[in-house]
Order: C-alpha cells, then sequence, then structure tokens
C-alpha cells in the first residue's frame, strides 16, 4: 500500500514541479486538454488515451525522477559483464535514476523535454527497453505499474485541468528547490507550494 500511494503522490509533485519550471510545456498541456475535453466538463476516464501530451509529460517526468530509484535483482546464473565476473545469487541494484540521465542513451538528459516522446521509435516503459525502466523489467517488474499509471495519469489531468497554477509571493521558477531526497523513493528535497486558481467553468 505504501509503495503504491507514497510513488505517485512523488511523481504527480515532480510532474508539476517540472511543469512550472517549463511553462510552455504546462500551457501545451492545458491547451491541449483544453482542446480534448473542454472547460464545460471534468476529465473522464475515456479521455486519458486522447491526452497525447500529457502522457508525455508523464513518461519524461518518470524518467528524470523515477519514484523507486534503485532496483534490487538477483543474478540467475554466472555472468560476466564488461570484465567484471557476478556469480550465480548475487544481489544486483538496478541505478534506474542513472539510467534515465544517461547522455548515452537520452539526447540533452539533464533537460525535461516531454516533446521526445512524441517521436513513434521513442522507448517505452514496459520492460523491453533497457533505457527507460521506471518500473524494473521482466518477472521483477513492479505489479501495480497498471494501476500507478492510472492514478498518475488521471489525478495530473484532473489538477492541469481544474487550476491554472502560480509561484506564491511572486517567487520565481529559477528559484525553486529541484533537489532530490534518495530514500525508498525520490521525492523533493522541500515540498512544492503553489497557488490554484479556478480553471473550468463547471462544477469542480
Amino acid at each position: 500500500m505504501f509503495g503504491g500511494t507514497e510513488s505517485v503522490a512523488a511523481a504527480i509533485e515532480w510532474a508539476i514541479s517540472e511543469l512550472m519550471r517549463n511553462p510552455q510545456d504546462l500551457k501545451r498541456v492545458q491547451e491541449e486538454l483544453a482542446t480534448v475535453v473542454g472547460l464545460d466538463r471534468r476529465v473522464e476516464e475515456s479521455d486519458i488515451e486522447k491526452l497525447t501530451y500529457l502522457k508525455c509529460v508523464v513518461k519524461e517526468t518518470l524518467r528524470l525522477h523515477p519514484p523507486v530509484p534503485l532496483l534490487l535483482h538477483e543474478t540467475a546464473e554466472d555472468a560476466t559483464i564488461r570484465g567484471y565476473f557476478v556469480p550465480k545469487g548475487s544481489r544486483v541494484m538496478i541505478n534506474v535514476w542513472a539510467i534515465g540521465r544517461d547522455k548515452d542513451s537520452w539526447e540533452d538528459p539533464e533537460e525535461f523535454k516531454p516533446s521526445r516522446f512524441l517521436n513513434s521509435s521513442a522507448p517505452n516503459f514496459k520492460g523491453s527497453n533497457f533505457e527507460f525502466i521506471p518500473f524494473g523489467s521482466g518477472r521483477r517488474s513492479c505489479p501495480g505499474m497498471q494501476l500507478g499509471m492510472y492514478a498518475l495519469d488521471l489525478a495530473l489531468a484532473h489538477l492541469l485541468h481544474c487550476f491554472t497554477w502560480e509561484l506564491p509571493n511572486g517567487m520565481k521558477s529559477s528559484e525553486m528547490d529541484m533537489n532530490d531526497v534518495f530514500g525508498l523513493s525520490v521525492p523533493r528535497a522541500s515540498r512544492l507550494v503553489i497557488v490554484p486558481t479556478k480553471r473550468v467553468v463547471c462544477p469542480l
């Protein structure tokens, strides 16, 4: 229960934090929501598959800020990797955070660029593209992936559709603390505080 809720909450906070620092992407997502859903009703489950850029934002957030940064695996047989011998039964930590920022796998790896996932050849997170494995891979991949993505997509869509967000007290986006706190999950070092303004005309 903890892994399925705290990790989704952390991902939502990271997504909104990145959008606050990249207003052009925030504008693009909100324009997509206004076009696909309109402002006279709330987002429904059937709308999610039509929200292409929102899904790109979610993927880019998971690339830069995977909720679980280190995955624990055990080798099933002896292996040699780049000259290092790894015996059968060894516990191996997979650094998902570093893989998502690998300059050999990603162009401008430290930059938040959701549009990179508009390309049909972009990696997916289903476990077959090893440069993008926020949910792990193979039989040890996260069993709650579908539920987590459903909750993340829907919650983020509602927050961005229903409200316009601003930083408090004239704060600039460049002043935001974007440092990670490493642990079981990777939340922000400081909690995100932003001010909502109602955007839709329907009752919330």
